[in-house]
């Protein structure tokens, strides 16, 4: 072989070497981009994660906020001890006022679930349909009613009663609160007797 011809198989010898160099290095160029792709995505990813986990939380610390500041404008009722009145029947007579609150436009009073509470009527002595519940209109803090019960003729005395009142906000609004409140309806006080009242003196 002549010398032209070694040099050519060597140049086409170095070109092969090359070339597989040039595709070496091209994979490995296309493997770190890889990797790096990769790990930009794991990185937007828990990125994605942890902004979504603020925000979940960010909700949740809102919603606790708005329902605290809900119930803190939520009504606050008295219940008085109720009297225990014959008239024909049986009725109990338990005096309500409402402390503290929003003004609310309904207040649904409710005694369900309770044996010797029959329901309401509008008045002692009243001769009519007894209602599971009892609607009061357009209260405002001061605001006071008297509710009367229908009780069990043979309930024993003093009669236990739990009032479960749903409250709905006046003006417009749209909160409601669920409030209750246990009492007694209990006997009348006894009048004095003539023996023991006192004679004026002339």
């Amino acid at each position: 072989m002549d010398i032209i011809g070694i040099v050519k198989s060597y140049w086409s010898e170095a070109l092969a070497v090359l070339a597989a160099a040039v595709a070496v290095w091209q994979a490995l160029i296309a493997r770190t981009q890889a990797k790096s792709a990769k790990e930009s995505a794991d990185f937007a990813e828990r990125q994605a994660l942890a902004a979504e986990k603020q925000l979940a939380l960010a909700r949740r610390q809102f919603d606790s906020e708005s329902n605290a500041r809900d119930e803190a404008d939520g009504p606050s009722f008295q219940v008085d001890q109720g009297v225990d009145l014959i008239s024909g029947q049986r009725f109990g007579k338990i005096p309500i006022k409402l402390l503290a609150g929003t003004a609310l436009d309904t207040v649904i009073v409710s005694a369900a679930g309770q044996p010797d509470v029959y329901g309401f009527v509008t008045r002692v002595g009243a001769d009519e349909t007894v209602r599971p519940s009892t609607t009061l209109t357009d209260l405002a803090p001061g605001a006071a009613h008297t509710l009367v019960l229908y009780l069990d003729w043979n309930a024993m005395s003093p009669v236990n009663v739990r009032l479960d009142f749903e409250c709905h906000e006046g003006g417009g609004g749209t909160r409601t609160w669920v409030r209750s409140y246990s009492t007694q309806v209990t006997d009348p006080p006894s009048p004095p007797t003539l023996a023991g009242r006192r004679r004026r003196l002339p």
